[in-house]
């Protein structure tokens, strides 16, 4: 006979509870039992009647649900998973009852709470509560009443025979819960690889000046992000609190085991509930930057920043490796104007020793009439290049509809200075894995770079290349301002390469060699320079394009520069 899981749940089949469980265990044979009340649950858990109970512990518009935490203390629960699903009630009725009809409405109290927009506008409708959503809509359909509404979840209409008369009647769209599966065992979650985790706990603090500050203070110490803190009455004396708070992080991180030894040692009281995978949306589930670690100094902070990770981030590029102390150049036209340009910038940068080859296939320009890349076209032609001298290529994505033909063809996919806070884009190519190489914004900090990086890096892609190329500033001698220190500030505040493009940041071809040498003098991984095999006749930028003998110069005094440094 096959073993099958028992989980208990608070309400009625179709419950939010019950869409939850099936979220947990989506390819898995599971028997569901329902309780009446949260405590019903742990009493059958208590009793070995049911493996695991499922409860409600936070919702995103009302937020902590108190008797959970309640129940987790006094019980000493363990909690093994968690899950997040979106929460969109309705308003169902009996077959052919019209909003109008409808004397009361019954749901659940956090229900109620979540739907008040709408519940204002049921003139002289009492609006009574209930035990669970799903049960409101099992009483209307036993009890055959025809005034009365209840508030649920859609699903729950066909399973008790009633009718929607109003779908999403939440106050937000977004509207979340997020929901515990408890056990009375200490199941002790074994941290893997690409799962990231999270530890629970409840903590007391003395009844002294300063206390609670002292102990969110070890957290800080030992580098510990807390995600969540929450206060419970503590029933047996009166006006003193249990602080109830979330974790990054496994508790066989030594930065967590050393923050609770200390914190016990301040305060007495410090427990925790254990440590479970933390929940991620189906599209990151697979797409971890890497192995989570077990041992101290757990990553912590923004993916960018050097608290996450301390070693520098290299960026593959086939042979090429971008970061950690390399000079890489990339080089090539402003944008493909046609086979025979192609091809012959494509053989100087190539014979003098570039290492990937940038090009525009498709351009944003300042004027809707100037030239605005070949675009697909652009794209083979590059290819083309690619095949002919064995460079990587490099070009910009626009828009999120150009997105996959620009993978498809390129390398490394450039979001470029105006798009640098399309946030709709820098997710979408997050999501594609290749090398981004992203561009500061013309009138953008260095905080708003990175936090246009960290989006990148939240979808699941690791391989973010930084590049400074100047900013808009009063002068007008140069196409903008470099933002020469941009670069030493980077590199104390992120892992990520940092590259610097002097053709956009200076406008002026004869500029662009002492700008590079003051780039790479000042620590950057390498430069992007605009090259064309004749200059004159290039339909964009012309003035900051170098021919080959200004490159030429320009790859020798930048070896020069290198070897110096090394030595």
């Amino acid at each position: 006979m096959d073993y099958k899981l028992k989980i208990g749940f608070q309400g009625e089949k179709g419950a939010y509870s019950d869409m939850a469980i099936d979220g947990l265990y989506p390819d898995q044979a599971v028997e569901k039992l329902p309780y009446r009340t949260a405590y019903d649950v742990i009493e059958a858990l208590k009793k070995d009647q049911i493996n695991f109970g499922l409860l409600p512990i936070e919702n995103s518009i009302i937020g902590p649900i108190t008797h959970t935490y309640d129940l987790l203390l006094e019980n000493k629960l363990k909690i093994a998973r968690e899950i997040i699903i979106p929460i969109h009630h309705a308003l169902l009725t009996a077959p052919g009852v019209k909003l109008s009809d409808l004397k009361r409405v019954y749901s659940h109290p956090a229900a109620i709470a979540q739907c008040e927009m709408f519940i204002r506008t049921m003139k002289n409708v009492d609006i009574l509560p209930t035990y669970d959503t799903a049960g409101s809509a099992k009483i209307i359909a036993e009890q055959r009443l025809h005034d009365t509404g209840a508030i649920a979840g859609a699903g729950a209409a066909a399973l008790y025979g009633l009718s929607v008369v109003q779908e999403n009647i939440e106050d937000y769209p977004h509207n979340q819960t997020r929901f515990l599966l408890l056990s009375v065992e200490d199941i002790q979650f074994d941290q893997e690889e690409y799962v990231p985790s999270k530890v629970s706990g409840v903590f007391d603090t003395l009844d002294q000046p300063g206390m609670l500050f002292h102990v969110l203070e070890i957290f800080n110490k030992h580098k510990v992000n807390l995600t969540s803190i929450a206060s419970r009455p503590n029933k047996t004396e009166p006006w003193k609190y249990h602080f109830f708070i979330d974790m990054d992080g496994h508790l066989g991180d030594e930065n967590i085991t050393n923050a609770f030894s200390e914190i016990k040692k301040m305060s007495g009281f410090i427990h925790a509930f254990g440590s479970y995978p933390k929940y991620l949306p189906k599209d990151q589930q697979t797409r971890q930057q890497g192995p989570a670690k077990k041992a101290a100094g757990k990553p912590s902070g923004p993916l960018y920043s050097l608290s996450y990770r301390k070693e520098p981030t290299i960026v593959e590029v086939g042979n090429v490796r971008i970061g950690g102390g390399s000079m890489v150049m990339i080089a090539g036209p402003c944008s493909v104007e046609g086979r025979q340009q192609m091809m012959e910038t494509a053989k100087i940068v190539s014979e003098h020793g570039a290492d990937l080859l940038r090009g525009g296939a498709f351009k944003p320009r300042t004027s809707p009439y100037s030239f605005q890349g070949l675009g697909v076209e652009g794209l083979r032609l590059m290819r083309e290049a690619r095949e002919a001298f064995g460079l990587p290529i490099v070009t910009e994505v626009l828009a999120v509809e150009e997105l996959a033909v620009c993978a498809e063809y390129a390398d490394v996919l450039q979001i470029g200075a105006r798009n640098m806070q399309n946030f709709v884009l820098l997710r979408e190519v997050g999501k594609t894995g290749k090398p981004v190489l992203l561009k500061r914004g013309l009138m953008a900090t260095v905080k708003e770079l990175l936090m246009s990086a960290e989006y990148i890096l939240a979808a699941g892609n690791p391989h973010v290349i930084l590049c400074e190329r100047g900013i808009r500033t009063f002068e007008t001698a140069t196409r903008n301002t470099l933002d020469i220190a941009a670069v030493p500030v980077l590199k104390e505040q992120t892992h990520l390469p940092v590259i610097v493009d002097p053709s956009h940041a200076t406008g002026v071809a004869s500029l662009i060699e002492p700008v590079s040498k003051a780039a790479v003098a000042v620590g950057a991984d390498g430069l992007m320079v605009e090259v064309h095999f004749n200059p004159s006749t290039a339909l964009s930028d012309a003035e900051q394009a170098l021919d080959e003998r200004a490159f030429k110069s320009l790859m020798q005094a930048v070896k020069k520069l290198t070897d110096r440094m090394k030595s």
